[in-house]
């Protein structure tokens, strides 16, 4: 090896990064192909909700994933459960579109594909009609109340963040006093998610309503729904 050669192989040294971060597989990405889960979470997820949980039982609070992980199958099935309801109540067109997005994502889109994210609540309490409203949560007669306030002090220490917070300059969904995302794994699929994912990975016929779903609408729903979290989570 003459110099120049010496040079050129300790220049391509200098510009590798040691460890290359693995690429997220856009299956994987869209809920279409179903990760390695402990509980409807990523292993590191699933740890750290575990720890999570053994804490707030000091606290009397019984930690309780109602919905981790949902496939491009499931949330297909509720879009079309959600579709029929709203359309039934003479709800049509965009607007149709709009009333469903409210609380939930269009199927490839949800944060819920990825295993990173959970819908939580408490079992030590009696459990209302409608687990997922938010009234129970910010209320301070509600009954997920005390569990609501004890995440906003100390989730964030295991690495869980309030994903669609109340601020009223976040866009997409609504609030979800709910929904918990692992910080530090879902940022990743975030980014490899607006860097890999196009209309046509996630564009379905078995999606009612889908000829409302256009390129440029997905492009906005990326934008603003996708990305419309608390802006810690963001990237």
């Amino acid at each position: 090896m003459n110099r120049q050669q010496f040079l050129f192989s300790l220049a391509a040294l200098v510009a590798t990064p040691a460890f290359a971060e693995e690429e997220i597989e856009i299956a994987l990405l869209t809920g279409k192909r179903l990760p390695n889960l402990r509980y409807g979470l990523l292993p590191e997820v699933s740890t750290a909700f575990e720890k999570m949980k053994k804490e707030a039982q000091k606290e009397g609070i019984k930690l309780h994933i109602t919905s981790a992980y949902r496939d491009f199958k499931r949330q297909t099935e509720i879009w079309n459960g959600k579709f029929d309801r709203y359309k039934a109540k003479g709800i049509k067109g965009e607007a149709l579109i709009h009333k469903i997005t409210e609380f939930s994502a269009m199927p490839g889109t949800s944060r819920h594909h990825w295993g990173t994210d959970a819908d939580i609540l408490d079992i030590s309490v009696l459990q209302p009609k409608n687990p997922l409203e938010p009234s129970h949560y910010v209320n301070p007669k509600g009954v997920y109340n005390k569990m609501h306030e004890w995440m906003l002090h100390n989730s964030e220490k295991f690495g869980f963040y309030e994903a669609y917070t109340d601020d009223a300059e976040r866009t997409g969904y609504e609030f979800e006093p709910w929904h918990f995302s692992y910080k530090s794994t879902a940022k990743k699929y975030l980014k490899a998610y607006n860097e890999r994912v196009k209309f046509a990975h996630i564009k379905s016929p078995e999606l009612k309503g889908h000829e409302l779903i256009t390129e440029i609408f997905f492009q906005n729903y990326v934008k603003n729904y996708v990305n419309g979290v608390n802006h810690y989570l963001q990237v």
